[in-house]
């Protein structure tokens, strides 16, 4: 009789509830390419069971190829990166036209990374995507409502790719507080 309430005590330790971790959902993704390296920068929603309040994160990495940078973004969280709420990805107005061919590519192969997902450019998507949000959670859900006011381009995933990579990507800029339209 010991032994089994020996056992019980073990397992409802054993099975007791574990912290949960933090997992990252992805709002928005910037790429750049300088210096011979391409730079990724996500913007993370980190959201906790633990925790009510939710913090906005912005990961960065950099590498040899898109691939290799977005690595180095995987290994500095504990969790996997959530992407299928990703709404906006951002590239570097300088950016080559091969590389943002990379981009595209490498953002269709993730198949969780929505095809209704918008394309900006930006002078610098790290900055860009790193400043205070003005009305939700997070600066891409800001830069999302502002496109839905401005329906004037052809710039969800699906519209670039069908247009082979050159479709008219609207130039989101921030001063003032504020995101603005440029051009």
């Amino acid at each position: 009789m010991k032994k089994i309430s020996i056992i019980i005590v073990l397992l409802l330790f054993l099975c007791g509830c574990d912290k949960t971790q933090p997992e990252y959902l992805i709002s928005s993704m910037g790429f750049d390419y300088s210096g011979g390296k391409y730079i990724a920068c996500f913007e993370a929603v980190v959201i906790n069971s633990e925790n009510t309040d939710q913090t906005v994160k912005l990961l960065k990495g950099e590498g040899s190829s898109i691939k290799e940078a977005v690595s180095v973004i995987k290994k500095k969280c504990t969790q996997p990166l959530l992407m299928s709420h990703c709404g906006v990805i951002a590239v570097s107005e300088n950016m080559p036209p091969q590389y943002f061919k990379e981009v595209c590519d490498f953002c269709y192969n993730k198949e969780e990374i929505t095809l209704s997902a918008f394309f900006i450019k930006t002078s610098n998507p790290q900055e860009l995507l790193s400043i205070k949000p003005l009305s939700s959670v997070c600066v891409g859900y800001d830069i999302m409502g502002l496109i839905k006011q401005n329906p004037h381009f052809e710039n969800r995933f699906f519209e670039v790719i069908n247009s082979g990579y050159k479709a008219r990507l609207p130039k989101i800029t921030q001063k003032d507080g504020g995101l603005y339209f440029e051009g």
